[in-house]
């Protein structure tokens, strides 16, 4: 049974930049005739796999509910014979300014993997995944099979299940009032052994942790002041209902008021990357609030640093965040300080020095956790977007 967090401490008024960051739908329509799947941006998020004979389709269907960075839904999949999928990486949607070597999104699609895992044993099924059949992709995803997986009678069900639908990446500021406990961080962390993967966290009031909330927040200021990064995010704005129904991926924005503001210039994405306006200003300072609101932090450690390392971590973060909800603990991935382009290179260092990463090992996320109210579901493309014919 989930612990319910109790209301977060909102603040009195939110900065149009803040709302950018926080990619979680100011409203989420109900299902109608004029309201279909192919323009519904939480539409995926509702009953997924209802009515679907083939298991394959089922597990799929709650797969692309996976977390995945910039909510970019990197994956393209084709069904083989009766029993098997073929997993590819859609190389239409790298992220090159701030993920320049695919890592992130083969997380991503490690997180897919382990989410179409939990829902097939939903239903009675196992799947076999053959990583990489056709060899390890260097120094970037390519277009060859990325895992054949097959669907076969057994396995038993996972608990994790039941928080498909719910889990998210919640980027609100959390409750300042509500504490993650040590007990609480200790149940987070409680993992199956692995002897590839290390899960830690530290909470507020360590050192550790203060080291990591200032980085977090130096490493955020530093992606803004990155001309290419920060222009990588905007261009994966959906700013208002319309494109954000038209894309349904990226990052949202929709408020109120939210098409005057842009008609009258208020709002634009050349003010955004423009220093010195302040709506550059405001997106410089909004992780600031988020990272000073965190009860504490957790990290991933691989004791390896190729592709099947990856996979394994998206595989256990999708686990992990799933266990968060099912605590009623929030989460968010913060893993800018992580991020391996040039300008972010000290501040890298900085962060595995603070977890005290070995030479031969490699910090692959790292996320704040607290408490705070529910947010609505981040859009999603739906099943038919990602089948290959």
């Amino acid at each position: 049974m989930s612990v319910k967090p109790k209301e977060a401490v909102m603040p009195n008024r939110r900065t149009i930049l803040q709302l950018f960051a926080l990619g979680s739908l100011a409203t989420v329509p109900a299902v109608s005739a004029a309201n279909r799947s192919d323009t519904d941006p939480a539409a995926a998020w509702r009953n997924p796999g209802a009515g679907q004979k083939d298991p394959r389709l089922y597990s799929l269907a709650h797969a692309i509910l996976a977390p995945n960075p910039h909510n970019r839904q990197p994956w393209l999949v084709s069904l083989e014979g009766e029993d098997s999928i073929i997993l590819y990486f859609d190389t239409t949607r790298r992220l090159p300014a701030t993920d320049p070597y695919d890592r992130q999104l083969a997380i991503g699609c490690g997180a897919f993997l382990e989410i179409l895992s939990i829902a097939a044993r939903e239903i009675g099924y196992d799947a076999q995944t053959n990583l990489f059949p056709a060899g390890e992709p260097q120094p970037l995803l390519n277009d060859k099979p990325l895992a054949h997986i097959r669907l076969v009678k057994g396995g038993s069900k996972d608990p994790l299940y039941s928080f498909i639908t719910q889990r998210r990446s919640n980027k609100e500021a959390y409750d300042a009032k509500k504490r993650v406990s040590a007990e609480s961080l200790q149940a987070l962390l409680a993992v199956e052994p692995t002897e590839t993967l290390t899960l830690s966290g530290t909470l507020s009031g360590n050192p550790q942790c203060e080291a990591l909330r200032q980085l977090s927040i130096q490493a955020y200021r530093q992606e803004i002041q990155t001309p290419v990064a920060l222009k990588e995010s905007i261009d994966l704005m959906r700013i208002g209902k319309a494109e954000i129904a038209k894309y349904r991926d990226g990052i949202d924005l929709d408020f109120p008021g939210i098409g005057a503001m842009q008609a009258i210039g208020l709002l634009t994405r050349e003010k955004m990357m423009t220093p010195g306006t302040k709506a550059y200003q405001q997106g410089l300072e909004q992780y600031d609030p988020l990272a000073k609101s965190a009860s504490g932090y957790v990290w991933m450690i691989s004791n390896s640093k190729d592709r099947f390392a990856e996979i394994a971590v998206g595989r256990a973060y999708a686990r992990l965040n799933l266990r968060a909800t099912a605590l009623g603990i929030a989460i968010h991935p913060m893993s800018q300080a992580l991020q391996e382009y040039a300008e972010m290179s000290a501040l890298k260092a900085d962060a595995e020095q603070a977890v005290g990463l070995s030479s031969d090992s490699r910090l692959q996320m790292l996320a704040r956790i607290g408490y705070a109210r529910q947010v609505p579901p981040s859009p999603r493309r739906g099943l038919e977007e990602h089948i290959r014919t």
